[in-house]
């Protein structure tokens, strides 16, 4: 049986922000922001949990920073500030400390549960999976 990301003691509300992509490494692989925080032998759920605490400009200032020292994915180099802005917006509680003029469509995706969809989308599939099984005769 695998174990769901809260029962081994991690917040999901963070999958979002630790699997959006920051590029592609030297390798062509695509590099999201769990692997560079673990590349960087950072806690990547602490890091997430940290930079939800903070407001908008010290947590863009400090993702900028860990950007810099990651060197895995070279288009970082000219493009940390605008991947920093796009990645906190994936944070939850960001639209709380954006303000007014925060986008209202980034406040409701942050805020809805994670991963909630999936599991009615895999569960419509395997109903409907059952349905054309009985159908057949199967």
């Amino acid at each position: 049986m695998a174990m769901s990301m809260t029962q081994l003691g991690q917040d999901p509300a963070f999958e979002r922000f630790l699997g959006a992509p920051v590029g592609e490494d030297r390798t062509g692989t695509s590099v999201s922001v769990l692997s560079m925080l673990a590349r960087l032998n950072v806690d990547p759920w602490n890091e997430a949990s940290d930079l939800a605490k903070m407001q908008e400009a010290p947590a863009r200032q400090r993702l900028v920073a860990l950007l810099a020292r990651f060197e895995d994915v070279p288009t970082l180099l000219s493009d940390q500030g605008r991947v920093a802005s796009g990645l906190l917006a994936f944070l939850p509680n960001r639209a709380k400390t954006t303000g007014p003029s925060g986008n209202g469509s980034v406040a409701q995706s942050v805020k809805l549960p994670t991963g909630a969809p999936v599991y009615w989308i895999i569960a419509a599939a395997l109903f409907l999976g059952w349905i054309v099984t009985l159908a057949q005769g199967n």
